[in-house]
């Protein structure tokens, strides 16, 4: 044996503890890199406690997308129709001002929170723990604590519940109005999310499907605000109407809410509109038209409730085809939904019934 070799092998066994040592903490410490869930979730989260759901993907963004997608899948519930009812109720839940509804302290917490929240599915109370694995792949764990969600959720249900039923009596207390149908059309709003609470909340809570809210379900509602747009006829008269074509476009905006119209007899309100037409002398080849719509609705004791006034022009080569340019743009400001349109305006008052 050369004296090199014996050297060498000196070394081995003078450093060979030391090495095994080091191998044994490496192997050591990747084993506690990851963290239980990723391996054993049921471990880290019983099943009795939690609603748990593990989920990977290239980035963080892509994995949480991903859990909480798959949260949502254990609810089963519509992941879009959920966060579009919620996201419009916080809505309007935020800028009610000294609407009734304001004063429940969950519907202001769950409006924040949705606010608040980039959670795609508008769930309540989720907790969230990452952990990138060393070939960079994102794992995510989003869950859900059933005692403490199922609290919150029912929490919610119940002051919705008096929402609702306030809604209603509101409503019985001025039927064929305005009035009643916008009360029953936000209860329904309230009731359609309220359902999906529900929902939830017997995921959590097997014992929550006995205890069902007392507005019943959203259809239930949806049926009292039919019926209260069914219930109001507005009577429609236009001066200035050509070939009644302003008294149609607010006949056919009104019916798409439920309304229904009429030209004479009895109605719970009047519409008085006027249309004037007015050429515009210009130095330009073209040929103008300026158009104002006014509206005015009065109730059966003639107070008026609304009022809106819209104007504008249209040019074209011909006068004749200038005005019919004008007549389609005011038919079409009718039923727009742009800040300066009649639909919006009038709902814009519609909302400010809730107040």
């Amino acid at each position: 044996m050369t004296k090199t070799r014996y050297f060498f092998n000196i070394c081995i066994l003078r450093f060979l503890p030391v090495v095994l040592i080091l191998l044994s903490q490496r192997s050591f410490v990747s084993a506690q890199t990851a963290p239980q869930w990723v391996n054993n979730k049921a471990a880290a989260f019983p099943d009795a406690q939690w609603i748990c759901v593990v989920e990977s993907g290239r980035d963080r963004n892509a994995a949480q997308g991903a859990a909480m997608n798959a949260l949502a899948q254990v609810f089963k519930v519509d992941v879009q129709a959920m966060t579009n009812t919620a996201q419009s109720f916080a809505r309007v839940v935020s800028s009610s001002g000294d609407k009734k509804i304001a004063a429940f302290t969950e519907n202001k917490a769950f409006a924040q929170d949705v606010t608040a929240s980039s959670n795609v599915s508008g769930l309540i109370g989720v907790q969230s723990d990452y952990w990138t694995a060393s070939d960079g792949t994102v794992y995510v764990n989003a869950r859900m604590n059933r005692r403490e969600c199922a609290a919150r959720y029912s929490a919610m249900i119940g002051e919705n519940d008096k929402v609702i039923g306030l809604l209603k009596q509101e409503a019985e207390r001025s039927p064929a109005s305005f009035d009643a149908f916008e009360s029953l059309s936000f209860a329904l709003n309230v009731a359609e999310l309220t359902d999906n609470f529900q929902t939830l909340l017997e995921v959590l809570d097997a014992s929550a499907a006995s205890k069902r809210p007392a507005y019943g379900n959203a259809n239930t509602v949806r049926t009292l605000a039919q019926n209260a747009a069914r219930s109001i006829v507005i009577t429609i008269q236009v001066d200035g109407d050509v070939n009644s074509r302003i008294s149609k476009a607010l006949a056919a905006y009104f019916t798409r809410k439920g309304f229904r119209t009429n030209i004479s007899g009895s109605n719970s309100y009047l519409l008085s509109a006027a249309l004037e037409l007015e050429d515009v002398d210009s130095a330009n080849r073209n040929k103008f038209v300026r158009y104002l719509l006014t509206a005015s609705i009065a109730n059966n004791e003639g107070r008026e409730v609304f009022s809106y006034s819209g104007n504008g022009r249209e040019g074209h080569a011909s006068v004749s085809e200038a005005r019919q340019r004008v007549l389609r743009v005011v038919e079409a400001s009718i039923g727009s939904t742009e800040s300066r349109g009649f639909a919006a305006e009038f709902d814009a008052y519609l909302e400010s019934l809730l107040k």
